[in-house]
């Protein structure tokens, strides 16, 4: 054992020796560069962006990398953060006035809250699509809720357990909601005839109608569940139709193929308003 040591030991020595003067030569010729940028401003300069320059290169890989690695967590804040924005834009929010006074009292009373989902199920080739989220009861969604995308519409709660949610979306051929244009304010009924997930049809417009291909179309204010002005689509071809009504092809503003967040929506004066279009008016 102690004869196969010292046979490496000289193994070692006569290795050294053999290439001393070649490890002589890099610590001279390391030396001498480093005398030269320590002295030599201009090599200096030049030495500090060259490196510079490849740190900044690995930098940049390794954020890209990182930021990769947390776009989950990315789009998760961001969805929340779009959440908050939209609670507290005007749309959200009634007004009441009370026009007893000379001076209008206007009280702003929150009508819409936002509560961010993800997509964990979605179908896009069916007659009856459905979309599944990963939020419930115990997240406080309830049937008939409003779904909206980054892009605009979605569809509507259809089915509630306590920690997912079904919906019907626009594509679904027992979908309907109330539109209007966006220059103009008419309006119609939006529905699905199962052809494309990218199209639906717009009914209910009367010829007299000024309508042009790319005209937007969005959320009417008659609908149930959804707030007013929710992006729909854009006009994309129309048909005469009966004689007096044009058949409006319209590209929905949603990717259904690309839909992975959405927003659910409630309408916190929903119930009242039901209350009160279900009572019954006696006339004298």
């Amino acid at each position: 054992m102690q004869v196969f040591k010292l046979n490496r030991l000289f193994a070692l020595i006569r290795f050294l020796q053999k290439h001393l003067m070649l490890y002589v030569f890099l610590t001279l010729e390391g030396i001498a560069v480093f005398l030269l940028f320590q002295n030599n401003y201009i090599q200096r300069i030049a030495m500090v962006k060259a490196t510079s320059t490849v740190s900044g290169v690995i930098y940049e890989q390794i954020s890209n990398w990182r930021n990769y690695l947390n776009l989950r967590e990315q789009n998760k804040q961001l969805q929340n953060e779009n959440s908050k924005l939209r609670s507290m834009l005007q749309g959200a929010f009634y007004i009441t006035e009370n026009s007893h006074t000379a001076d209008v009292d206007s009280i702003n009373q929150r009508r819409y809250t936002y509560l961010p989902a993800k997509v964990i199920e979605n179908t896009v080739h069916k007659q009856y699509n459905f979309i599944t989220l990963n939020r419930g009861r115990k997240s406080g969604i309830t049937e008939d809720m409003a779904v909206i995308g980054p892009e605009g519409i979605v569809g509507i709660v259809h089915a509630v357990s306590e920690h997912f949610a079904r919906v019907i979306p626009v594509i679904n051929r027992d979908f309907r909601v109330s539109v209007k244009f966006k220059k103009n304010n008419h309006f119609g009924s939006l529905s699905w005839d199962g052809r494309s997930y990218r199209h639906a049809t717009l009914n209910e417009i009367g010829l007299h109608v000024p309508v042009d291909k790319g005209d937007t179309l969005v959320v009417s204010g008659f609908s149930d569940s959804f707030p007013e002005g929710i992006p729909v689509g854009i006009v994309d071809n129309m048909y005469q139709k009966d004689g007096s009504f044009y058949s409006i092809d319209v590209l929905l503003a949603t990717d259904f193929s690309k839909l992975y967040f959405v927003t659910v929506v409630e309408d916190l004066m929903k119930k009242e308003q039901k209350e009160l279009e279900q009572q019954i008016i006696h006339l004298p």
